[in-house]
């Protein structure tokens, strides 16, 4: 191989390293539906989550019982 060839074939790898890298998006949550979760600040109540309904603007409660079940409540306006 001479070195033309051997400069050429490495600036090829290069930009094919490039686009790839380029091509490559971080990691990302999907938002796949109309609710988004928060954490309440109460420290003495059940570890859990508020689940708000953007499209209604419905809030229900919900935990983790001790038999790993998840419980919500009934949505509120």
């Amino acid at each position: 191989m001479t070195s033309p060839q051997a400069i050429l074939i490495g600036a090829v790898l290069i930009a094919a390293s490039i686009f790839f890298v380029d091509s490559i998006h971080p990691a990302q949550a999907q938002r796949v539906g109309p609710f988004q979760l928060m954490h309440h600040s109460n420290t003495t109540a059940n570890a859990g989550v508020f689940r708000i309904d953007e499209s209604t603007g419905e809030v229900s409660y919900c935990f983790v019982t001790a038999n790993s079940e998840l419980v919500c409540s009934k949505p509120v306006r």
